[in-house]
């Protein structure tokens, strides 16, 4: 009896701190498998209704476009900027379904969604050039509409080849294009005659500068969305956004109650088989083997315990941690 309550007591202490930090690292993933600490982007396209076309290729309705060699050229002369990539997120319209398109500048640094190189499958291989007629697409798509590598994807009339299949397994929840152009090849599909983007995907030097580029980022783009994770934390269930931020302290405060009662537990032990203490006093035992054997025996029932905790960890999680995903933890999925 003693070792299962103790056992139950150190499963529920490392099972809290294995939450703990299965929550905080499924509520950084999204930006982090991006290596991104801010996404800029204009929420609201303010179009006329009468303008929206609802068939063929179009900007989407939520996203505002906006002069891309402005947005650079400001980002380049903040000092805390490390790297930054651009997106063109564009929607195509059919009767059959609607899908997602980001135009990718080859040229940018793996930030964002630049890091689809490094996601692509085995045999896939990078656009060659802004220009190219060339497309990846998204696994899960490409399977469900039997699109293989090296055969051609349609666009209005015209054939893209397919040069690679991307593969995000999990990696951001942030992302859910199917469709992935060069950049310069996306633009022309809305016949846009200059240079504009709708998404931007900020890396620091170093994360801590966070708060200061976001209010720098914020005084000189006003009308700018600024996505860090505090905003993704918003949208995250009001139990999970609470573990993430007081987790340490749910944690601190569950191992200090583990070790109370445990305490308690041993002390109770203790005063149940007191009588064999007193045998043992009787029949000799010094003092020092008696304490070396209370010792022993509390020991073998730490580590025994201990075994079985793990056990139970184990179990919690396969069932319970490995089926959380980063989408599960959000109340509304963002649209990058």
């Amino acid at each position: 009896m003693t070792i299962s309550l103790l056992a139950l007591l150190l499963f529920i202490s490392l099972a809290s701190i294995a939450f703990t930090l299965h929550v905080q690292k499924l509520a950084d993933q999204p930006l982090n498998s991006l290596q991104t600490e801010i996404v800029l982007q204009k929420d609201q396209s303010n179009q006329n209704p009468a303008d929206i076309k609802t068939q063929g290729v179009i900007f989407p309705f939520n996203l505002q476009s906006f002069d891309k060699q402005r947005v650079e050229r400001v980002l380049k002369s903040l000092p805390e900027m490390k790297r930054f990539s651009t997106a063109l997120i564009l929607w195509q319209f059919d009767l059959q379904n609607n899908k997602t398109i980001v135009g990718i500048n080859v040229n940018d640094p793996n930030v964002g969604l630049r890091k689809i190189e490094d996601w692509l499958m085995k045999g896939g291989k990078f656009f060659s050039d802004n220009s190219a007629l060339e497309t990846i697409l998204e696994r899960h798509f490409a399977t469900l509409f039997g699109y293989k590598l090296g055969g051609y994807y349609k666009i209005n009339n015209q054939n893209y080849k397919i040069v690679g299949i991307v593969d995000f397994q999990e990696e951001s929840n942030l992302v859910n294009a199917q469709i992935f152009l060069p950049y310069e090849t996306a633009l022309k599909l809305v016949n846009e005659k200059t240079s504009v983007i709708n998404q931007v995907y900020v890396s620091l030097g170093n994360a801590s500068l966070l708060p200061v580029v976001q209010k720098k980022i914020s005084s000189l783009f006003p009308d700018f969305s600024v996505i860090t994770k505090d905003r993704l934390l918003k949208n995250v269930s009001a139990f999970n956004r609470l573990i993430y931020q007081f987790g340490q302290y749910f944690v601190f405060i569950i191992v200090a109650l583990v070790i109370l009662l445990s305490a308690f537990i041993f002390k109770m032990h203790r005063l149940e088989f007191r009588n064999q203490t007193e045998i043992l006093r009787i029949i000799g035992w010094p003092k020092r083997d008696i304490l070396r054997w209370k010792l022993v025996e509390a020991g073998s029932m730490l580590v025994v315990a201990l075994v079985i905790s793990l056990v139970l960890l184990a179990l919690f999680n396969v069932t319970i941690l490995n089926n959380m995903r980063a989408d599960g933890l959000l109340n509304q999925n963002f649209t990058l």
